[in-house]
């Protein structure tokens, strides 16, 4: 009976050694290329600005070293409601965290984050509103693995999404990106998008490409983006934007400029729309923030002001 299990020892040693050859293997040494969401983060910082129009106020307390809330008041003179109020209630305890957000006329939205491991995250989105067929939830699941990123997504409306992410070489990675949504309230045709990115970094600038097809609204968009850091805190960026079936091409210039005085970001488009924001660090415990946007092919401008306060 010893014998045997010498012999057993002696048979496992060649498979033992192999076990490093084929982690060698499969281990390419590349980097983890993030989420597919985040594969054109820099230009989005600088083309897709948070702009608003009147009065904002937002205070936010915590009341404990895991518990906190927000309340957010908002005065616009163009909207149908002249103005709003918004409570917001947060948790967060180790690898749980809980938000949510509830407004005057009743609409809910809460959002649960479950950092499973350090490679696995967990998250729940739903909205509850009175408006009908408007209320809806939705599953994520985003795995990081060595060199890759997958995140697969469930929800109502027959609502199914998976995108990938895969780093080719430690500056280049590539990811695909498909949405199927088959139960449309209100009668609606089935939804159906795919996309493909192509990424090219480095620790100074940003080359993102992407090819969106959107079945469901028969178009074909082609979009890449150009990003430069100059400086630690300016950075400047183009980007283009080509409906290939209606051969309409939009094109972006920004910057964002970071300075004592606060933080600038400014872009401009070829249809004629001027869009600004800065953001201004008052003290440790407030701030402001100042919004423009100027449209000159619909003739309409809006500007909106917004104070920060945490307690």
């Amino acid at each position: 009976f010893t014998g045997s299990r010498g012999s057993m020892d002696e048979d496992s040693g060649p498979a033992r050694a192999k076990l490093p050859i084929l982690r060698r293997l499969l281990a390419s040494g590349l980097p983890n290329p993030g989420k597919y969401e985040d594969v054109n983060q820099e230009a989005r910082k600088i083309f897709t600005l948070n702009t608003f129009e009147g009065l904002r106020l937002e205070y936010q307390r915590g009341l404990s070293q895991s518990f906190g809330v927000g309340h957010n008041v908002s005065l616009q003179p163009a909207a149908d409601q002249f103005g709003t109020y918004e409570f917001a209630a947060n948790y967060s305890n180790g690898k749980h965290l809980l938000l949510s957000q509830t407004q005057t006329n009743g609409d809910l939205q809460a959002r649960y984050i479950l950092q499973a491991t350090e490679n696995l995250t967990m998250q729940i989105q739903s909205q509850l509103t009175k408006t009908p067929h408007q209320s809806n939830a939705i599953a994520n699941v985003d795995y990081k693995g060595s060199d890759w990123s997958l995140t697969v997504k469930a929800g109502s409306y027959a609502q199914f999404g998976l995108s990938y992410l895969q780093s080719v070489t430690r500056n280049l990675s590539l990811g695909l990106d498909f949405l199927y949504v088959g139960k449309l309230p209100m009668g609606q045709p089935p939804f159906f998008m795919s996309a493909a990115a192509l990424r090219y970094s480095t620790n100074r600038f940003a080359l993102v490409s992407m090819l969106t097809d959107n079945r469901s609204q028969n178009s074909l968009d082609f979009t890449t983006s150009y990003v430069q850091r100059v400086r630690d805190n300016l950075t400047f960026g183009t980007e283009l934007k080509i409906d290939l079936p209606r051969a309409e091409t939009t094109c972006s210039l920004g910057y964002e400029y970071s300075s004592p005085l606060g933080a600038f970001k400014t872009n401009i488009t070829t249809d004629g729309k001027i869009t600004s924001v800065f953001e201004k660090t008052l003290s440790e415990i407030s701030g402001i923030t100042f919004s423009a946007e100027v449209d000159n092919a619909k003739k309409g401008a809006k500007f909106g002001v917004s104070f920060q306060l945490l307690q």
